[in-house]
């Protein structure tokens, strides 16, 4: 019983840090009125507080912030240039691929995910400073406040071990991540898929790994997760029909996944349970039925676009084929 009780109380401990570390600069932009920059500092705080849970801890925030701050800027300022916005964005990946040498490159996931919609759903540039400016400038105070919360907590956090993987797989899987995002982003950007190519170049950067059985395995379990998820979300979308009670579920759910992350429960769980949840908050603008269907058919596209490009590297990528050795560190 006590055992309950304990992981009762860590995993609320997990979830009031992450809406403290993660949410709060975003709660407060939304009080004060500031609409435009919510976003931002919501992917920006969830991708330094995972840097930090999965990696050094208030550390890896410290490192990550600024660098991180400027890419966003950049990505906001390079969005309506297909090509310009893949370069960027294929440097970002590559970095994040890079990061596999210190065994780092899960914990810095988000921060690509959230350039690739910062890139596919720009601001309106109807502010009054420069856009990539005020993008810059949201992203460096909501990780910093990420940051600043690990840094006070850390006492209370685990910080994880990490191994790295040998140089030449490190670099061939940096080199293949990094044009798979470039190639993709240069098309969302051409074709102006807007939110829905954000999540294409979320789906590439979740599945594409320095493993490519692995890499096959996460590509099953996220259409399987995402198929059960949108199931889920139509069953919720017919029931409920208020827009504020969709919010509150959307909400749990949200909480959910994050908590089933956080416990490293199979990939296709949390999946399932992300998926209602982003539908849900982001049906406000729409119906939950059409935003069910974005979301379906930009991760099946992610997906087979992934699994086509590890076919082809099977027979030729020695080093991603195999199961990744640890690096001697």
């Amino acid at each position: 019983m006590s055992s309950i009780r304990h992981q009762v109380r860590t995993l609320s401990f997990d979830v009031v840090l992450m809406v403290i570390a993660g949410f709060a600069p975003a709660i407060l932009m939304g009080f004060l009125g500031w609409t435009d920059g919510v976003n931002i500092a919501i992917l920006s705080g969830l991708a330094v507080f995972i840097a930090c849970m999965g990696g050094t801890g208030w550390r890896t925030g410290l490192v990550i912030s600024l660098p991180f701050a400027l890419f966003a800027g950049l990505a906001d300022w390079v969005a309506p240039n297909p090509w310009l916005a893949a370069v960027v964005l294929a440097a970002a990946a590559f970095l994040r691929g890079y990061a596999a040498k210190a065994g780092m490159h899960d914990a810095l996931i988000m921060t690509v995910i959230a350039l690739g919609f910062f890139v596919a759903s720009p601001i309106p540039n109807d502010l009054p400073i420069a856009s990539p400016l005020y993008v810059a400038l949201i992203a460096l105070v909501a990780s910093l406040w990420a940051t600043l919360v690990m840094f006070l907590l850390r006492n209370r956090l685990h910080v994880r071990q990490h191994t790295g993987l040998d140089s030449s797989r490190v670099l061939a899987y940096s080199l293949v991540l990094a044009l798979l995002v470039g190639v993709a982003t240069w098309g969302v950007v051409d074709l102006g898929l807007g939110h829905t190519g954000g999540w294409i170049i979320l789906t590439i950067v979740v599945v594409f790994q320095p493993s490519l059985g692995e890499g096959f395995r996460k590509a099953f379990d996220r259409s399987a997760g995402t198929i059960l998820g949108f199931v889920i979300a139509l069953l919720v979308g017919a029931v409920v029909t208020n827009v504020g009670l969709l919010y509150l579920v959307g909400t749990i759910f949200l909480m959910v996944a994050f908590i089933l992350m956080m416990q490293g429960r199979p990939y296709w769980l949390y999946a399932a349970v992300l998926t209602p949840a982003i539908v849900l908050l982001e049906s406000s603008g729409s119906t939950v039925d059409e935003v069910a269907d974005q979301r379906l058919g930009a991760t099946l596209i992610g997906v087979t676009v992934t699994v086509l490009v590890m076919l082809v590297l099977t027979p030729f990528a020695k080093h991603l084929s195999a199961n990744p050795a640890p690096h001697p560190r």
